[in-house]
């Protein structure tokens, strides 16, 4: 989104969800408005007055945000993230599947390693250690090869079961990582409890430490 066509609830949200502190001194009624108002300001285009952000200020609904902010950080009870992660996505053809089968076999015995298979009627993509990607490029003829990313990083989430109806836990973890600019490439829960994220490599570090600034820093691990 450029600069000219945000609004004044746009650089307040971004000020205050972006800011622990902030967030929580008004919160506690510690923050000056007047004085945060002047100081997203001076961060805005000329467009934006300063009455727009004082009210914008005013109606931000931050009773409902920290609400959602308390649940999350009582629901989770581990973070970790995991570097070199790819995934490959092909054609989902009855003569492919006994090579995914042996691949999947041969992933399972090497306890460390990672593996994620997801099957429609016209695909399959399969996400896993990077270091094997041209052992299983070279199983897949290139014709069938649908899509490729490397250099992903992932982060796993692990919560009490009850997060999956959780309303506002989801939309917290994703609203923080947008915040701090990180897109997210893909994200799937396994099993009750998991919630699994994909990132860029180049967002992990900025994604990592958003997340275990909104969690309890004593449950985050590397």
């Amino acid at each position: 989104m450029s600069e000219s066509s945000r609004t004044a609830s746009d650089w307040v949200r971004e000020a205050i969800e972006h800011d622990g502190a902030v967030r929580q001194g008004l919160a506690r009624g510690l923050v000056n408005v007047r004085a945060l108002a002047r100081e997203i300001r001076a961060r805005t285009s000329e467009e934006i007055s300063y009455d727009a952000l004082l009210g914008a200020i005013r109606r931000y609904p931050l009773e409902r945000s920290m609400d959602r902010r308390r649940a999350a950080r009582r629901a989770i009870l581990k973070l970790s993230l995991r570097n070199r992660v790819a995934i490959l996505s092909f054609r989902n053809r009855p003569d492919l599947r006994p090579v995914i089968a042996r691949f999947v076999g041969e992933t399972s015995q090497a306890r460390e390693e990672m593996l994620r298979v997801a099957t429609s009627p016209e695909m399959v993509s399969i996400t896993f250690d990077e270091r094997r990607m041209k052992e299983l490029e070279a199983r897949i003829p290139r014709s069938d090869v649908l899509r490729k990313w490397t250099e992903l990083a992932e982060i796993k989430i692990e919560a009490m079961t009850e997060v999956e109806g959780a309303p506002g836990i989801l939309s917290t973890i994703t609203s923080e990582l947008a915040t701090n600019e990180v897109n997210i490439v893909q994200l799937s829960t396994v099993g009750p409890g998991y919630i699994i994220l994909l990132v860029r490599e180049r967002d992990a570090t900025r994604a990592y430490e958003a997340l275990s600034g909104l969690f309890p820093a004593e449950r985050a691990e590397g």
